[in-house]
């Protein structure tokens, strides 16, 4: 501050506060309401991109942004979202997913109300949930062939491995856990999200109840924890590997080898659910969300299949309805 304003007194400036603003003070703050955060800002920067919304470039998002445009979205409440560009839209549900901002948070940050957030979130992740999930990744599970075709090496013993199970917890409302089934194929790609179950349900039960069996075919491999004691609940024809439990104080020599081999096995495919929990949004999903926790919960599971989309050759066919 320069000297000549320190000197002005105290009760002028408190005045020309209160005045009202000049014409210039008004253009200002007009073309700062029109400044919202956009897509645009970030989509030149691919660490930004991934940092907003978990997708590794903006190739990605505009391709999301192409499928949303075909078709004639319903939204939630009834009135349609016009003040916004289809990208920034799903560049905020994008920023949702990935870190959980708060509605308050990004009705600032996008210049809209919350009700206009709450518009947009649900009705992108429903549309994104039926265009994705349902038309992609539904019924779609991998055959052994297809898997064959991008197989990591930590899995050549296990050539017949169809699918690799583990249950993964997500928090409700800070007090309930919930448990969900996740199926990985080997080069690391989720292929299968169950629905949500209690988070006292065995890995057992969940496996029997949520349809993962019926895709598997004789000659099929399952990889899974100790803790799936499933092998007398396996369609016939299809094989368990396991971890083998310590019997006589000691593993023999072909346990040892094939627990080492598992174990390298199962990393390489856990890390693919760890990247789930990079999505700040199922570390405490918002009670708010209760009615679309389950779409949430597969869209971002669909989101980390295109992260892989065009580096495996998964041929798996799209199935969409307009």
């Amino acid at each position: 501050m320069s000297d000549s304003s320190m000197q002005i007194p105290l009760d002028v400036l408190i005045n020309e506060q209160k005045a009202a603003p000049t014409r210039e003070q008004k253009r200002w703050l007009k073309e700062k309401q029109k400044q919202t955060f956009s897509f645009s800002q970030i989509s030149d920067n691919p660490e930004r991109v991934q940092y907003y919304t978990g997708l590794p470039d903006a190739a990605t998002v505009l391709f999301l942004e192409a499928l949303l445009s075909r078709f004639d979205l319903k939204y939630h409440s009834d009135w349609t979202v016009q003040m916004m560009p289809l990208v920034d839209q799903l560049f905020l549900t994008l920023m949702k997913l990935k870190l959980n901002f708060g509605h308050a948070d990004l009705s600032t940050r996008f210049n809209c109300s919350t009700a206009t957030v709450t518009n947009i979130f649900t009705t992108i992740v429903s549309a994104l949930y039926d265009i994705l999930y349902i038309g992609m990744l539904e019924n779609n599970i991998p055959s052994r062939a297809k898997n064959q075709t991008s197989l990591p090496d930590c899995f050549q013993p296990f050539s017949n491995c169809r699918i690799v199970l583990d249950c993964t917890e997500f928090s409700y409302k800070r007090r309930t856990t919930l448990k969900a089934l996740i199926g990985v194929a080997p080069n690391g790609v989720i292929t299968f999200v169950s629905n949500l179950y209690g988070g006292s349900a065995s890995d057992k039960a969940i496996t029997a109840d949520c349809g993962v069996l019926q895709h598997l075919q004789p000659g099929d491999m399952v990889i899974a924890d100790k803790g799936f004691t499933i092998r007398d609940i396996l369609p016939e024809g299809v094989s368990l590997n396991i971890l083998s439990f310590l019997t006589n104080g000691q593993f023999t020599q072909e346990e040892v080898n094939n627990n080492r081999k598992t174990s390298c096995a199962r990393i390489h495919v856990e890390r693919s659910i760890q990247r789930l929990k990079l999505f700040s949004i199922l570390h405490h999903i918002p009670h708010q969300l209760k009615k679309i926790l389950i779409r949430s919960r597969k869209h971002v599971c669909v989101l980390q299949i295109y992260k892989h989309l065009f580096s495996v050759k998964l041929n798996i066919p799209v199935r969409v309805q307009r």
